[in-house]
């Protein structure tokens, strides 16, 4: 008679400690469900964060000289980067971008020498990949960028500075320091400065007669 109840006591303990275990496994695999999703958030927010803003190239000067009848083929390559980053993509930093660090979707040093490009097509030069006649070596040399005031607007000023030269094989024919500046309103983004300064870049370049008269 005493060995039914130890029986029925053990049976009871045994089911508790299946269901315990069970629940604690459920637990288990909840909690490591919940910690790969949020580490898949992270990922997709570092991913996001890191995609860089798409700046548009394209001239928008429009037709500033006539270069179809320039005496030669000319190249014009990506830019070096002089600027102390560590990252290529950075297009500045400081107190004006976003999480300290405004970042382009590529170097920016390719994006500068793209631009510049651009703006010789639209004037019809006569441009060249390879074994051109000339070829336009350009160095990003600093980015800087600050807020200002524009008639009560709060604007993203850019300043780009770099250093052009003229390149005849292994000749230097010419050679400046040349910056473009640009500026826009904030709520347009940061993408409007760039391209505005880029635009400014290559026209201090493309009214210079010193330089046309290198390549004309």
């Amino acid at each position: 008679m005493t060995q039914q109840p130890i029986s029925a006591i053990s049976t009871s303990d045994s089911w508790h400690a299946r269901t315990t275990g069970a629940a604690t496994r459920a637990m288990r695999a909840i909690s490591e469900i919940a910690a790969m999703l949020v580490m898949g958030l992270f990922v997709m927010g570092s991913a996001s964060a890191q995609s860089g803003i798409e700046i548009d190239t394209s001239f928008a000067g429009g037709k500033l000289t006539e270069l179809s009848a320039m005496k030669t083929t000319l190249s014009v390559p990506a830019f070096a980067d002089e600027r102390e980053i560590e990252d290529p993509r950075v297009i500045f930093t400081g107190e004006p971008a976003e999480n300290g660090t405004a970042m382009a979707d590529r170097p920016f040093a390719e994006i500068v020498g793209e631009a510049m490009e651009s703006a010789f097509a639209a004037s019809d030069a006569r441009l060249a990949d390879e074994d051109a006649g000339m070829r336009l070596a350009g160095t990003l040399i600093a980015t800087e960028a600050a807020l200002v005031d524009r008639g009560g607007v709060e604007s993203l000023q850019l300043t780009l500075r770099t250093s052009i030269q003229l390149v005849e094989g292994t000749r230097i024919v010419w050679q400046t320091k040349l910056f473009g500046r640009g500026t826009a309103p904030v709520s347009q983004g940061t993408a409007a400065a760039v391209r505005k300064a880029l635009d400014r870049l290559a026209e201090e370049l493309l009214i210079d007669d010193y330089f046309l008269a290198e390549i004309r």
